[in-house]
């Protein structure tokens, strides 16, 4: 009998020692997860394309940064009007829950790529105003994708930047 009081204690104060430790996940950490959770799922998925430029959305980012004009199919629109639209309907299915959040997917070089005027050349989709807004935003860690073609090898950072929509 004494021994079952003893294991029942010990059980008790497991438990009480483990609620003790635990930590909730603030409404920021949980942010934070899922725009970084998003961004990966949608670089992951499937376009329905069957040229290798264009099999992933990540593939069909790559073409429309480094090769705008190409079209994956015949009687589709070129590589970046392609992957807005592409990136568009995406975020609009994996965010479905989150109709009251604004969104921006940034995609910059490893390299230093400047347009004619001398500007940084980025590729921008969504809503550009997040790029001037500093209060509540929340940026997804950068995703790194690297590409050979040829001998040339290239990197691209994506970065996703989301806000509640008010």
């Amino acid at each position: 009998m004494v021994l079952i009081v003893v294991v029942i204690m010990i059980f008790i104060g497991l438990v009480v020692f483990l609620l003790g430790v635990a930590q909730k996940i603030s409404n920021e950490d949980y942010m934070e997860i899922y725009v970084n959770s998003l961004l990966v799922s949608v670089m992951r998925t499937d376009t329905g394309y069957s040229d290798s430029k264009c099999k992933l959305v990540s593939d069909l980012i790559f073409c429309a940064y480094f090769t705008p004009e190409w079209k994956c199919e015949p009687g589709v629109p070129e590589c970046r009007e392609l992957a807005n639209r592409t990136v568009s309907n995406y975020m609009k299915t994996f965010a479905n829950e989150t109709k009251s959040l604004k969104y921006l997917f940034t995609v910059r070089p490893e390299f230093i790529s400047r347009t004619e005027s001398g500007e940084a050349f980025t590729l921008d989709m969504g809503d550009q105003s997040l790029k001037k807004t500093k209060s509540a935003v929340v940026y997804s860690q950068p995703l790194v994708i690297s590409k050979d073609v040829g001998y040339n090898h290239y990197t691209l950072k994506m970065q996703l930047i989301v806000s509640s929509a008010k």
